[in-house]
């Protein structure tokens, strides 16, 4: 996605930016750096990223596409919480 964006205009190189979340709206939100889905219904979605987990809760909530370590969800986003791996 837009991670290389991020890094190169912070003249970062490594893994200063493990994952990145962006709230396209209120009813879309964009992770990268996800390693693994761990759960989805139309409430939560639990996903794994390096060193933490988070859920996305809220109403109707569907995983719109996925791939290449980013997620996108689309429903009304009602919170996100991180948890330590």
């Amino acid at each position: 996605m837009f991670l290389d964006e991020i890094r190169n205009k912070l003249g970062a190189c490594g893994e200063i930016l493990p994952f990145t979340l962006a709230m396209l709206s209120r009813d879309k939100l964009v992770i990268s750096g996800i390693k693994s889905v761990l759960s989805v219904d139309e409430g939560l979605v639990r996903l794994r990223l390096a060193g933490a987990k988070v859920a996305v809760s809220g109403k109707d909530l569907t995983i719109a596409e996925i791939g290449g370590g980013d997620v996108y969800i689309k429903g009304r986003i009602g919170g996100v919480n991180f948890e330590e791996s």
